[in-house]
């Protein structure tokens, strides 16, 4: 049975998981890797462990700046690839990106973040979120997922059709599956000669490498593959009962269970409602929540102007607007680059400590144990379908003097959308740990002209 002197190696859950790591680049790449994710353990029968990182601002919070930092460092290498061999037809000059595609949810804001160090790049994420008057232009499966579909719903299909190389964007690279089963359905759709996949951490066995090599020269294309971190990771036969022996061995989390040892409980052991307050804030109209369908240069230039006068009006409505103290900015599963930019707003602003992070659809087995990357998770229906739930990680009581939560109108239930979701769930969570204000970005919804006025 584990005890605490075996979890004091921060390592112990590589080893008694059995994984096999080898980084590529020596001692610098390993360093490297340690900074940029963590491990635990997913409750997801068809996938024991989870990467955790640490720069993504998903399952961890992260200072924005460091998020960012991690896109444009991401971006750099895809600037750095040779021009596409084959390049012909009307369009960008072949050393640019035209079109970026990011995966959902993870992946939303960092796919975002890289297309904006690619000049002139149009950016799309993959959805899972069901849209009245939408109808999806193609459909992805991911087998191993908790969340086996999604969709890409572009306001104009015509940007999957401009030519050069299209990139893929994840945080993380385990098979290569999901990114190899997307080329072949983009590739039918419409062929091109030039694809790339960017990866934070890139973890493909050589087996799944040479996949890779084998369906570029299958379609005829080229296919490259930049990250910031190359390792190939062996994971065991038996690693699935080794996952349910380490979470016998600590027993079931309860909901008062972790904070990583920085968090301060509340005099009544966290049960303590903290106050809930709305701000409106300085939307520009017209300027899309998110690129679900879409994100052209101007859309980026929109934001970037914005952002300091909305940063004013969500200091202004904080509770106590002169108080000091850590700030965490919580976006909501696929709505992260918004909050993201928001939180980097804020900290220029106030200069207060303020953290970024989003819930999630990803099921994480809490552990408050040293050297675990995950100490602790609420839980609660997620607002824009209550017949599932979502997730955040890490957030207890004391730990932060402000939550700031961002969420979009079609998921706030005093937005416009009659009988919508709610966030009754998430706020009776949140406001057990600290003080909240929710700030709504009106949902943009595609009109007769949206594909006119997303290009």
């Amino acid at each position: 049975m584990l005890g605490q002197d075996r979890t004091r190696d921060p390592d112990w859950l590589w080893e008694e998981l059995g994984l096999g790591i080898e980084v590529r680049g020596g001692e610098p790449a390993a360093a490297e890797l340690r900074r940029l994710v963590g491990l635990a353990l997913r409750r997801n029968p068809l996938r024991a462990h989870l990467l955790v990182s640490r720069v993504l601002g998903k399952h961890l919070p992260v200072p924005p700046a460091t998020a960012l930092d991690a896109a444009a460092r991401l971006a750099e290498r895809v600037r750095a690839l040779p021009a596409p061999a084959r390049w012909a037809g009307p369009g960008p000059g072949a050393a640019e990106v035209p079109l970026v595609i990011g995966y959902c949810e993870t992946a939303t804001a960092l796919g975002h973040a890289v297309a904006d160090g690619l000049p002139n790049s149009h950016y799309l994420h993959t959805t899972r979120r069901r849209v009245p008057g939408s109808t999806p232009v193609l459909e992805f499966v991911e087998s191993h997922s908790h969340a086996t579909h999604h969709w890409l719903m572009p306001a104009d299909p015509g940007v999957l059709e401009t030519p050069g190389r299209l990139l893929l964007v994840d945080d993380e690279l385990s098979t290569g599956r999901t990114a190899m089963g997307t080329i072949r359905i983009l590739h039918a759709f419409a062929p091109r000669t030039d694809y790339a996949v960017a990866a934070l951490v890139d973890a493909r066995p050589p087996s799944a490498r040479a996949a890779f090599d084998a369906l570029a020269a299958e379609l005829g294309i080229r296919l490259d593959v930049v990250s910031l971190v190359a390792a190939t990771v062996t994971v065991p036969a038996d690693v699935t009962a080794r996952a349910s022996r380490i979470r016998a061995a600590f027993g079931a989390p309860t909901p008062a269970e972790g904070g990583g040892g920085d968090g301060v409980a509340d005099d009544d052991g966290g049960r303590a409602e903290h106050r809930v307050t709305r701000v409106a804030v300085s939307w520009p109209a017209g300027l899309p929540d998110g690129a679900r369908h879409g994100w052209s240069p101007a859309a980026r230039e929109r934001l970037t102007d914005a952002v300091p006068a909305v940063a004013k009006d969500v200091l202004a409505g904080l509770p106590d607007p002169a108080r000091g103290g850590d700030i965490l900015v919580l976006g909501t599963e696929e709505l992260m680059y918004v909050p993201m930019r928001l939180a980097d707003g804020l900290a220029e602003l106030t200069g207060r400590r303020v953290v970024y992070q989003s819930t999630t659809r990803s099921p994480v087995h809490p552990l408050d144990v040293d050297g675990y990357a995950i100490r602790a998770a609420l839980t609660f229906p997620a607002p824009d379908g209550p017949e599932r739930v979502s997730h955040v990680y890490n957030v207890t009581p004391g730990r932060y003097d402000d939550i700031v939560l961002v969420v979009d109108s079609g998921m706030d239930d005093r937005g416009p959308v009659p009988d919508g979701p709610d966030l009754d769930g998430l706020l009776t969570e949140l406001r057990r740990c600290a003080d909240v204000t929710v700030v709504t970005i009106p949902c943009h919804v595609l009109a007769a002209r949206g594909a006119e006025d997303a290009r």
